[in-house]
Parts: structure tokens; sequence; C-alpha cells
């Protein structure tokens, strides 16, 4: 325990943490798949982009999501 200590957490506290952050991540990207589903399936048929426009509202949803998240894995673990 006294090797996973860093500033204040300890190891299980920093497993919750990173645990609470990828299914923070995972419900994140749950409106993406369908946009990721298209970008793959024309990777496969060899098209190529310059770019791949990611909405905003998305990237908005997913850094909400992981932040809400990590903040109620930091009040569970205290």
């Amino acid at each position: 325990m006294a090797l996973g200590s860093w500033r204040g957490f300890a190891l299980a506290d920093m497993l919750v943490l990173c645990s609470f952050a990828l299914i923070g991540l995972t419900i994140g990207m749950y409106p993406t798949r369908k946009l990721f589903a298209v970008w793959a399936h024309e990777i496969n048929k060899g098209v190529t982009r310059e770019r791949y426009e990611y909405p905003r509202s998305h990237l908005a949803f997913c850094g909400a999501s992981v932040l809400v998240m990590l903040a109620a894995a930091v009040l569970l673990a205290r």
C-alpha cells in the first residue's frame, strides 16, 4: 500500500479512479459509435480522408461523462 500512495490516494483508491474513468470514457463514446463504424467501413474500402470531423457535442459529452465519473470516484474513495 505504501508503494501505491500518491498524494493521499492509496492503491485501492487509484484502482477505483481508473475503473470509474474507463466507465466514463465508455459512456462518453457511446453516441459516437455509429460515426466510428462508418469511418471503419470507409477505411476498409480504401477511402482516405485528410481529416475526420468529430462533432464538438460528442466531445463535450465524452469529457463531461469522464469528469462526472471521476468526481463520483473521488467521493467514493474518500
